[in-house]
C-alpha cells in the first residue's frame, strides 16, 4: 500500500508548477547523482542500472525543464558563493568499466547531460582490477552453498544459495574488508576465494574490464570530464601517510599525464564518512584541489557550504525506482533532509 501510494502522489507533488511554487516557498537542494555500473536492458542486473531506466530518468528531467549542469560549474559556483541555476541537477560515475564508456556515455551525450567520470587511474592503466571488484567476483562466481572462512579473527558464516545472499554476502564483505588495514587486505582476498573455491583471475574478467585512456580520450573529445578516484581505491583512512599521497597526488598525475583537461576534484574510495577524515581533507586543500565527493546519500544544500564542506559533498546512488528519483529532484527531498537534521 505505501508503494502504491507514493507511485500515485510523488508525480502529482512533484509536478512542474507545484514544484516550483514548493521550492520558493521551502527550499531546495542539489541531487548529485552517482552510478557505477549500466547494462543494457536485456543484461539486466540486480545491483545494475540499465540503459533504459537511465534514458527514462535523464528524459524525464528534459521534459520537466530541470538543468543539468556539470560538477564543476557546482564546485566552483559554490566556492564563489554564487547562485547556481533553478531545478539544477549533476551526474557522475564511478570506477572507469568499459560498460561505462560504451553503454552509459553516449546516453548521457544522447541528452546533452554533463557527466563527470571519477576513474581509478591504475585499472585504465591496466594494471590491477580493485580489491572490492575481486570480492563480486567471488561471491557471483562460486558453485558453494556456503562461505566460511575467519578474518580479522572473527568467523564468517554467509550463504550464497541465491542471487539475493549473494548480494548480502558481497556488501558484508566489503564492509568487513574496509576496516581492514590495507597491508592485508590482498591476502584476505586471496584467502576468501579458496574458501570459496574460486581462481581469481589475473586480468579482469569480461565483466570487470576497465576503459583504457584510448577511451577516455576520445570521450574526453565528447565533453566528459574524468577526476581523480585513486590508484587502486583502497580505503583512505587504513593507509599510512606516503600510501596516502601516493593514492590521491599519484592518481592526479597519472591523469594530468594522460589527458587534456582533468578536472581536480577527488572522489574518496568507498567515501564513507569513516573512510575518509581531516588528514585528507587537508591534504587536498593543501594541492588545491576544487573539492571532493563522497557517498554519503544526501542532496547538496547550497544554502548550508563552508570551506570543508567543498570537500564532502554528498551524492545520491541513482535509484532503481522512478518514483524515488523524481522525489530527489524535487522539493519533497529537501523537507525530508532537513527534518532530519
Amino acid at each position: 500500500m505505501k508503494n502504491l501510494l507514493k507511485k500515485l502522489l510523488v508525480p502529482v507533488l512533484a509536478n512542474r508548477q507545484f514544484n516550483a511554487f514548493a521550492t520558493r516557498l521551502m527550499g531546495h537542494g542539489i541531487p548529485v547523482f552517482m552510478l557505477h555500473r549500466i547494462v543494457p536492458d536485456e543484461g539486466a542486473g540486480s545491483d545494475a542500472i540499465t540503459s533504459g531506466h537511465l534514458r527514462r530518468c535523464l528524459s524525464y528531467l528534459v521534459r520537466n525543464d530541470y538543468n543539468l549542469i556539470s560538477l564543476e560549474q557546482l564546485v566552483t559556483t559554490l566556492a564563489n558563493s554564487e547562485t547556481l541555476p533553478p531545478r539544477a541537477v549533476v551526474f557522475t560515475m564511478d570506477d572507469g568499466f568499459i560498460d561505462q564508456a560504451d553503454v552509459a556515455a553516449p546516453i548521457f551525450n544522447e541528452f546533452s547531460c554533463p557527466l563527470t567520470f571519477f576513474v581509478i587511474t591504475g585499472m585504465l592503466d591496466q594494471a590491477l582490477w580493485p580489491w572490492d571488484a575481486q570480492i563480486s567476483w567471488i561471491t557471483e562466481t562460486s558453485r558453494q552453498p556456503l562461505l566460511r572462512s575467519v578474518i580479522n579473527g572473527h568467523s564468517v558464516e554467509a550463504s550464497l544459495v541465491d542471487e539475493t545472499s549473494r548480494r548480502q554476502t558481497k556488501r558484508l564483505l566489503h564492509d568487513i574488508l574496509r576496516e581492514t588495514p590495507a597491508s592485508q587486505v590482498a591476502e584476505i582476498v586471496v584467502k576468501l576465494a579458496r574458501a570459496a573455491n574460486v581462481e581469481v583471475p589475473t586480468r579482469p574478467p569480461a565483466p570487470y574490464r576497465p576503459m583504457n585512456w584510448d577511451m577516455a580520450r576520445a570521450l574526453e573529445r565528447k565533453g566528459v570530464r574524468f577526476a581523480p578516484h585513486s590508484i587502486s581505491h583502497q580505503t583512505l583512512s587504513r593507509l599510512d601517510e606516503s600510501s596516502l599521497q601516493r593514492e590521491i597526488l599519484g592518481s592526479w598525475q597519472v591523469l594530468q599525464k594522460e589527458l587534456d583537461n582533468p578536472l581536480k576534484v577527488f572522489c574518496y574510495p568507498t567515501g564513507r564518512r569513516i573512510d575518509y577524515g581531516q588528514r585528507e581533507i587537508d591534504l587536498l586543500k593543501h594541492e588545491g584541489f576544487l573539492g571532493a565527493v563522497s557517498t554519503r546519500s544526501e542532496l547538496v544544500d547550497p544554502g548550508n557550504q563552508t570551506t570543508d564542506k567543498l570537500f564532502t559533498l554528498p551524492r545520491l546512488s541513482l535509484p532503481h525506482s522512478m518514483e524515488d528519483f523524481i522525489q530527489y529532484c524535487s522539493w519533497m527531498e529537501y523537507i525530508k533532509q532537513t527534518r532530519n537534521t
